[in-house]
């Protein structure tokens, strides 16, 4: 049976302090992790670019001021250099507005450097599982505009096809209606097509909804698969 490698994090902070630490953490919840650091964005898209044929990276853990690049304009140049990877911000802006603009931007976890040790923890350990991770204090109910989700009902109900959630899992990594077009096999229509059906299923109307969504529920970030019947159209066997 073929062993599946183990994760390649790229760490990228300009103080090795940071970086060290970070690795450090990392390794302790994930011991067979492996690491390349950065500290620019230049040195951050030559080591995207440098291991992209050999060892590509997994997952970057990204630093939102840099020397020679500053806010979410750091994530939009990471995250068009790595459109399939996951990316967290690890960041001392402690900021609700920041926080959902790196949502809306493709990243899947947002870690203020100055958090308690605790909520730290979990949220690398979030990281290292897949999962998604946004500060609770931060992303209240009140700061966004749909409602809380209510796990004992309409959670419970959510339905999605084997390709839906195909589609989902990439969305939750960050990733554009192209590069999930591309990753899958199909077109990018075919995409948003399923993009449209899983807005409808969650009842959000755009991809940040959906993120806070099933960041605050593990239960809706792994639906119910919903096999299609016989006479049903599934896009998916649309022409690419």
């Amino acid at each position: 049976m073929e062993v599946s490698p183990a994760p390649h994090y790229l760490l990228v902070d300009d103080h090795s302090l940071i970086r060290e630490g970070m690795m450090q953490a990392i390794r302790s919840l994930a011991p067979t992790a492996r690491f390349s650091q950065a500290n620019s964005l230049q040195s951050t898209l030559a080591k995207l670019d440098e291991t992209a044929a050999t060892d590509p990276i997994d997952v970057v853990l990204l630093d939102l001021g840099l020397p020679d690049s500053r806010g979410v304009a750091t994530l939009q140049a990471v995250r068009a250099a790595a459109p399939t990877q996951r990316i967290g911000i690890i960041t001392g802006q402690a900021d609700v507005q920041v926080a959902l603009e790196c949502i809306h931007h493709g990243a899947s976890c947002f870690i203020p450097k100055l958090a308690e040790i605790d909520g730290f923890t979990g949220a690398l350990q979030a990281l290292v599982e897949g999962r998604l991770h946004f500060p609770s204090e931060l992303l209240s109910p009140s700061e966004v505009d749909f409602p809380a989700p209510d796990e004992d009902s309409a959670l419970r109900t959510i339905r999605l096809t084997p390709r839906q959630k195909d589609v989902l899992q990439w969305i939750l990594k960050g990733c554009t209606n192209h590069a999930i077009a591309t990753a899958l096999g199909i077109s990018a229509e075919t995409v948003k097509l399923h993009v449209s059906a899983i807005f409808r299923a969650y009842g959000v109307h755009s991809r940040t909804q959906l993120v806070l969504l099933c960041s605050r529920s593990p239960q809706a970030a792994s639906p119910q698969a919903d096999e299609l019947t016989s006479t049903e159209h599934d896009p998916q066997q649309d022409s690419v």
